[in-house]
């Protein structure tokens, strides 16, 4: 039985596809950016600020920490998986060596019992997969709210009327509007901390 995950990967491609409704954040494709700029011009002289989450993601100290302990616990999940698989194997090999010295009915209920094991290595397997998978959710949740109040905090303190992702903007000619490396350190100072809590043993 075969059990592997893919949270590494999911986990950066999730989170930098931020939650517009924690922050205020613009993010429209060229279709709709025209639409952006004539509100901007509904405001007289109108700031505005640029965000690049990917590089926030990328070059987070957290971020990394946190792919590492998803790494772990992958890694100690497998390997409690397998010696439970390989104490079964060795039960149903001596079973199966023993068949023709035992009688059916001891045979066929111990077959019954071995079968039942297999059937709860399984549920919890599912059980330990959709625990990683909720707590993947929760950490998730925590990194967005906190980088979008970072941001929000930024943009307020700066009175910065608009904040936009980097990746749509075309030209940038004035580079201090850029404040990603502003909200960078300031994501790494307040989620140095932060560690993956898992669901069921939090709800313990």
């Amino acid at each position: 039985m075969k059990f592997s995950f893919i949270f590494i990967s999911i986990f950066f491609f999730v989170l930098s596809n931020i939650s517009f409704s924690y922050s205020l954040i613009i993010s429209q494709d060229l279709s709709k950016r025209i639409n952006i700029s004539n509100h901007i011009n509904l405001i007289n002289n109108p700031k505005i600020g640029i965000v690049d989450f990917r590089n926030i993601l990328k070059k987070s100290i957290t971020m990394k920490k946190l792919g590492k302990e998803f790494l772990q616990f992958e890694r100690k999940l497998n390997e409690k998986i397998k010696k439970k698989e390989k104490i079964l194997r060795n039960k149903e090999f001596k079973l199966s060596s023993n068949k023709t010295k035992i009688s059916n009915e001891r045979y066929n209920n111990e077959k019954n019992n071995l079968n039942e094991e297999i059937t709860n290595l399984q549920k919890f397997a599912f059980a330990e997969k959709k625990e990683l998978n909720l707590s993947f959710q929760l950490i998730q949740k925590k990194l967005r709210d906190i980088l979008a109040s970072i941001i929000k905090t930024i943009s307020k303190e700066k009175k910065i009327d608009f904040v936009v992702l980097k990746e749509n903007i075309f030209l940038i000619n004035n580079f201090d509007l850029d404040l990603t490396n502003e909200a960078l350190k300031k994501f790494d100072e307040k989620t140095s901390n932060l560690k993956i809590q898992f669901v069921k043993k939090k709800g313990k």
